[in-house]
């Protein structure tokens, strides 16, 4: 009985105001981590094509996502889109990239980055309050 009495305290004290700022910035880490991975999966797609074309695709769609990232979805940028645009178009290029690692005979992969960005995309929308979409 004493037992079940600490354990219901602790749990009290366990409250949405404690644990949202914490998984909030463990999904920011989910997502910074997906843009690193959405770089190796083009870069990876790329690399496989056929010759000249996968220097050209290799290098070319990661440097592509790299500036238009860097132009229309990163949260510093002077041009950034809508939270609602730039929500779902990070998630367009993360399913992207997954389809390219499926494409790239990687398809386990391909599957957990997807399952990861909607997940991710989910959670985004959970603790932004974002209803809309």
């Amino acid at each position: 009985m004493g037992r079940r009495s600490v354990v219901g305290a602790r749990a009290d004290r366990i409250d949405r105001e404690t644990v949202t700022p914490v998984v909030d910035m463990a999904n920011k880490v989910v997502g910074f981590l997906l843009e690193v991975a959405m770089l190796a999966a083009f870069l990876c797609w790329g690399f496989q094509q056929v010759v000249p074309w996968n220097l050209i695709l290799g290098l070319g769609v990661p440097a592509a996502v790299v500036v238009l990232w860097g132009a229309f979805l990163a949260p510093r940028s002077s041009r950034r889109l809508p939270e609602i645009t730039a929500s779902w178009a990070s998630l367009g290029l993360f399913l992207a990239a997954a389809a390219a690692l499926a494409g790239a005979g990687l398809t386990g992969w391909g599957i957990a980055m997807a399952l990861l960005s909607i997940a991710h995309f989910a959670a985004a929308h959970w603790f932004s309050g974002t209803s809309q979409g």
